[in-house]
């Protein structure tokens, strides 16, 4: 039969065991999630920046597109069109 003091200090090793590893346990779940959410974060930030590329290479290779764009954020209109603004009631 084991001593009760072997047990107890086998208990008291234990909970100091866990004790101590519970906050670093702890930390590598946060930064494990931490690094999941910047992973995601940076593959928004590529498809973001694919999608501007993608625009900028338009706006200087097809004019047609260029004039689209003009036209519908900078109300440009050729020389002698008349743009007309219809306002909704």
């Amino acid at each position: 039969m084991k001593k009760p003091g072997v047990v107890l200090v086998l208990i008291l090793l234990m909970a100091a065991f866990i004790a101590l590893l519970t906050p670093k346990v702890i930390r590598n779940i946060k930064l494990k999630a931490r690094s999941q959410n910047l992973t995601e974060e940076t593959q928004r930030l590529k498809r973001e920046n694919q999608s501007f590329e993608n625009e900028l290479r338009l706006l200087r290779e097809d004019p047609v597109y260029l004039e689209k764009v003009a036209r519908e954020k900078f109300n440009k209109a050729k020389q002698g069109e008349i743009v007309y603004k219809v306002v909704k009631e």
